[in-house]
């Protein structure tokens, strides 16, 4: 469609930075970005009403992963990288809490709790979390401590992990290990903060807007072209922030889309309040407010759905079998499932984030791995500095 006058004088006029996807980490690098440079234009265009991937499809886990997916990482990060791992993810929550306030995230220091199940699978598991609980304890806690110790209700002292029979017992779990560090948060009143945040910012954002293709500059100081549906943006800087869908305009970004279902289920009987990790994370529940409890995951079950948007009903309706089993098995009888939905996570051959620069002004940060709303802010963050350094340097040259 080509652009008006009112809409390339103004409406549509050359930003300075345009962010492409309006998740948590193309929201909140647009929000940091804005504040480090208040007199630049700022962009969000975003093809869906809402954002199709993550950020309003998560469970609302403040979290950090467990003792089952620790291990998992240390064999296959060591122990270096898989501290670093932790280190984002609290700096992100950190950040998330300090741009958006705890009211505003409808956050709960809950407590989160990982259940080892009564299985030859899940017994050797908890023997193995046991056997390095020392290790992993030593390693979290003062990371815990000094990047959440002023904002968690915690003791300075709070070990990350401890064991918790009693929990195990109200299960009919195996074991149980307590991770105090863990919250909640409310998806649905963090993404209405965002907005605000956003609105008050004076940041420009073009919801059902796509961008089919990516123009260099045909000059050093021009600006990159951005094809759209309401035809040709212009900017200086873009940050895409599309997690897993990312190589839909940066094909080199070694990043897939990966489905994950989730379930809300209303239970005979409610557990106790907080979120729960099952085998290895591949799994997960927590309580809601209103009497339902979320349950999702089974990446692991390995039911294939076709890539977004594309829909396979028999499929989501195998993977959703398999998950109403498992809450069954955790949770006891079900009275009724109310919500059933897929999420996409970003994955690629490790946990770890992809942050950089693939061209002068062309920045990205995605492949969140399942943890966005821990790291999605950090991240954003992050993204915005490096924008702002390549602005400096390219204005001292």
């Amino acid at each position: 469609m080509p652009i008006g006058y009112w809409e390339s004088e103004h409406l549509l006029a050359p930003a300075d930075l345009t962010v492409i996807g309006a998740g948590i980490v193309g929201m909140s690098t647009a929000l940091h970005y804005k504040a480090l440079h208040p007199h630049d234009r700022v962009r969000i265009i975003e093809r869906d009403v809402l954002g199709e991937g993550g950020t309003t499809r998560n469970a609302g886990f403040a979290c950090f992963g467990g003792p089952g997916e620790w291990l998992d990482d240390l064999e296959t990060l060591g122990q270096s990288k898989w501290l670093e791992l932790i280190r984002l993810r609290a700096e992100g929550l950190r950040a998330l809490i300090e741009l958006l306030g705890e009211k505003a995230l409808g956050l709960e220091w809950s407590g989160g709790w990982e259940l080892f199940a009564a299985s030859p699978s899940g017994k050797k598991r908890s023997d193995e979390a046991g056997q390095n609980l020392a290790l992993l304890n030593d390693a979290v806690q003062p990371l815990m401590a000094s990047i959440l110790g002023h904002l968690a209700p915690n003791p300075l002292d709070t070990p990350a992990l401890i064991y918790s029979p009693s929990r195990a017992a109200q299960f009919g779990a195996h074991s149980c290990i307590h991770l105090p560090w863990e919250g909640m948060l409310h998806t649905g009143r963090m993404v209405s903060a965002f907005h605000r945040a956003l609105q008050v910012a004076d940041i420009q954002c073009l919801n059902g807007c796509t961008a089919s293709w990516l123009e260099a500059p045909s000059a050093p100081d021009g600006p990159w072209s951005i094809c759209t549906p309401r035809g040709v943006l212009e900017s200086k800087s873009i940050a895409i922030c599309t997690n897993g869908f990312a190589k839909e305009v940066l094909p080199e970004a070694e990043v897939a889309p990966a489905p994950n279902r989730v379930l809300v289920v209303r239970p005979v009987q409610m557990p106790p309040q907080g979120a729960y990790h099952i085998e290895d994370g591949y799994l997960y529940f927590r309580t809601l407010p209103d009497g339902h409890v979320l349950f999702g995951g089974g990446r692991h079950f390995g039911v294939e759905l076709p890539p977004f948007p594309q829909r396979d009903e028999k499929a989501e309706a195998r993977w959703d079998a398999l998950l109403e089993s498992a809450a069954a098995q955790w949770l006891g009888p079900i009275d009724s499932v109310s919500h059933r939905w897929t999420g996409w996570l970003g994955v690629g051959s490790d946990r770890e984030p992809l942050i950089g620069s693939t061209a002068l002004g062309l920045h990205h940060a995605v492949r969140m791995g399942g943890m966005g709303v821990a790291m999605g802010c950090g991240l954003g963050l992050q993204l915005a500095l490096n924008i702002s350094a390549e602005g400096h340097n390219k204005g001292q040259r």
